[in-house]
């Protein structure tokens, strides 16, 4: 019975000990949470040929808003390494079948390489056409984040 006590005592050490280690922790983080985040700019890094759907990059120009932070990754270069390994061809097609047409594996689109959730998906027809397929509008950044899909 005597061995109990200690080692109760000890156990009861032991939480003091890691309740005032996690204590400026677990006040700091609300703290944090209550400060305005910090508004970070938009750019637009592609453009979108209006008659055949193609996407072309283009160097990052700010969209807004102009009080802005300007810490984005849309600032930094891609790797040239990386925009060679796209097909020489990527276009943008939008239908409204298009989620339909996403449930599919192989199309004539090509092979389906990459699901959107609740926006389509990313077609590649060998190394030559990545086509992506949505049912709407999506953002410059949507858009950006779908042809990362088209490199095999």
């Amino acid at each position: 019975m005597r061995a109990a006590a200690p080692e109760a005592s000890m156990r009861a050490k032991f939480n003091a000990y890691v309740l005032l280690w996690l204590m400026p922790l677990l006040t700091a983080v609300p703290l944090q949470a209550a400060e305005n985040p910090e508004i970070i700019c938009e750019y637009r890094t592609i453009e979108v040929n209006a008659q055949t759907g193609d996407i072309r990059f283009i160097a990052p120009l700010k969209t807004g808003p102009e009080d802005c932070s300007d810490r984005g990754a849309a600032l930094a270069e891609l790797d040239p390494a990386w925009r060679q390994k796209l097909p020489p061809r990527v276009r943008w097609k939008q239908q409204q079948d298009a989620l339909n047409t996403c449930e599919q594996v192989q199309t004539p689109l090509g092979e389906r390489v990459q699901i959107l959730p609740d926006q389509g998906c990313v077609f590649l027809q060998k190394s030559l056409v990545c086509t992506i397929v949505t049912a709407q509008a999506v953002s410059h950044a949507q858009l950006a984040n779908a042809v990362r899909g088209c490199v095999p």
